[in-house]
């Protein structure tokens, strides 16, 4: 099963971006994450569309299982 971490970021306007991340490591904590992603905010290191993120809307990993066709 395939894991990716996704971080939904709130933008101006009543916008969202996510930021993807695949195969985040074992046990990883949101506490971690929000540190990672208030520092990204705080230094506006990211810039989506011309606009800033301004808080972190969410944090989840999503798991996903894959079935070949028959």
């Amino acid at each position: 099963m395939a894991k990716t971490l996704k971080m939904v970021l709130t933008l101006a306007e009543s916008k969202t971006t996510t930021l993807s991340l695949a195969n985040p490591k074992e046990g990883l904590a949101k506490d971690e994450v929000m540190a990672v992603l208030s520092e990204i905010i705080e230094k506006k290191a990211l810039t989506v569309n011309g606009m800033n993120p301004t808080a972190v809307k969410e944090v989840y990993i999503q798991n996903v299982e894959e079935q070949a066709l028959a």
